[in-house]
Formats: C-alpha cells, sequence, structure tokens
C-alpha cells in the first residue's frame, strides 16, 4: 500500500484486523469511528491510514503486519477472544505474536483440530462465505453402526428446526457394534452442523476433530501447536476459495503449545 493512498475506512478496519468490511460499515453507521478527531458515518469516506488520526471507539487503529497462524486447537479451549467466564481462549495459547489476531470461524469446546487466526478481516470473510466453496474436513466418533441408508440421508440433508444440515461427503473408516468412526466433509459450517445433524440421526458424536482446511492439513502440529502459514499457503487458500491474492505476509515461523 503506497504511503500516501487513501482508502475506504472500512478496508482501513479489516487490514488493522478490527472487523471484516461488513461489520466495519456498520461501525461506521454507528458512529464509532473518528478521522482526525471527527466521527464519520459516510460509508464512502477515504483516509490515509499512515498520516491520517483514525479510532474506534477512542483506540487508535493501526495497519499491521498481515498474520495467518494455523493452530490444533486443543479440547477445552474457547474459540473467542476472550470469555466472561475466565476459561482459557484460543488466543491465551498463542505467544510472542503483537498483532491483534482472531479466530476465522469456530471450533465448539470439546471439538479439537486445525483452526486460523488471522489479524486480516477481508481474509477471513473470504474464508468463511459459503460462496467460497472452501472444504473443511472432520473425524468424528460418533455412537452406534451407521448404516448406508444414514449415509445416504447426511448427504441428502435433513431439517432440524427450519434449518436444513447435510454433509459434502461421508464415508464410515470402521465400525464396531458401539460406535462408528467418520470422515466427514463440509463447505458450509453451521453452528453445532456436524453434532446436529448427528444426533438428529440417532448418532450422537462422542468426539470431533477437524483435520483438513481446504488444501491444509494437521499434520504433525500437536495440539496446542501452531504456526505460522506461509505464502504459497495463503495463496492455495485463497486460490481454492477463487479469490484474488492478499497483500504479503509477515515472514517467520513460531511454534507453542497450551500448558
Amino acid at each position: 500500500m503506497k504511503r500516501m493512498e487513501k482508502i475506504r475506512l472500512q478496508k482501513i478496519l479489516a487490514e488493522a484486523g478490527i472487523f471484516s468490511r461488513r461489520k466495519g460499515e456498520d461501525a461506521i453507521a454507528q458512529g464509532r469511528i473518528k478521522v482526525n478527531g471527527e466521527t464519520i458515518t459516510e460509508q464512502g469516506f477515504k483516509a490515509n491510514p499512515y498520516e491520517d488520526s483514525i479510532t474506534c471507539d477512542g483506540k487508535l487503529v493501526k495497519i499491521q503486519p498481515k498474520t495467518y497462524i494455523l493452530m490444533n486447537k486443543p479440547a477445552g479451549i474457547i474459540c473467542t477472544c476472550k470469555d466472561d467466564e475466565g476459561r482459557t481462549t484460543v488466543l491465551d495459547i498463542i505467544k510472542h505474536v503483537d498483532e491483534r489476531l482472531f479466530p476465522v470461524g469456530r471450533l465448539d469446546y470439546n471439538t479439537t483440530g486445525l483452526l486460523l487466526l488471522t489479524n486480516d478481516g477481508e481474509f477471513a470473510q473470504k474464508m468463511m462465505h459459503p460462496s467460497g466453496g472452501i472444504l473443511k474436513t472432520y473425524s468424528a466418533r460418533v455412537r452406534g453402526v451407521v448404516t448406508k441408508r444414514t449415509i445416504d440421508k447426511m448427504l441428502a440433508g435433513i431439517t432440524v428446526e427450519g434449518i436444513k444440515y447435510r454433509f459434502q461427503h461421508v464415508r464410515v473408516e470402521k465400525a464396531s457394534e458401539n460406535n462408528s468412526s467418520l470422515v466427514i466433509g463440509l463447505t458450509e459450517g453451521k453452528n453445532r452442523h456436524i453434532k446436529i445433524l448427528c444426533q438428529a440421526l440417532g448418532h450422537p458424536v462422542s468426539k470431533l476433530s477437524r483435520i483438513t482446511y481446504g488444501p491444509l492439513k494437521i499434520s504433525n502440529l500437536q495440539p496446542g501447536d501452531y504456526r505460522h502459514l506461509s505464502p504459497k499457503e495463503i495463496g492455495a487458500l485463497l486460490h481454492t476459495s477463487g479469490k484474488a491474492p492478499v497483500a504479503k505476509t509477515r515472514s517467520g515461523v513460531r511454534r507453542g503449545r497450551s500448558r
């Protein structure tokens, strides 16, 4: 970005990792954004993030280096930036990163596996939007023996409380008398999508982990460990979603583990 270039406020807020563009527009409409001390409510207003003083709720807005992290989320961790009950969040695990990160989507409290975190609101929006069609794969252990007839229902979809749930693909990896291990693929992620659908078909989920996110795999990353994505991996994600590339990421790889 050229230092003299003026860009739309909602893009600046997204570049700073504060909001997605849509939520940035809401913040502008609510009068939460000031430029050089003046409250701005005009959606098309442009500013220079390097020369103008921009604040959100009184706090200075600064463009941060783009940061993209892949974490193997452990069980018992909250996928939020903070928790009113004082429980450990995914951000509590990450050390030695100054940027203001947030999770891209959510995994349930006891769901483990691949989670993306970033400070790039525009990137996060592209990853989460259903039109991107990014396939996420999950390993699930459910109670009971899952039959072909049940799999057909999972693929066709069922409606629960007015909401339709379906899987893009599903296969049984192994089964015993009491449990089945499934591999499930989703290109969308409604709240508790897998658990609601399996429960409704008589197969409550006892264990769930996300093992791929588009071209990314959890590989040998241990629970609580994380690393920075490479520019190649970010480009592959964006290519998978059919979107244009974003700005260059910061370099370097860091690892850590929850204690």
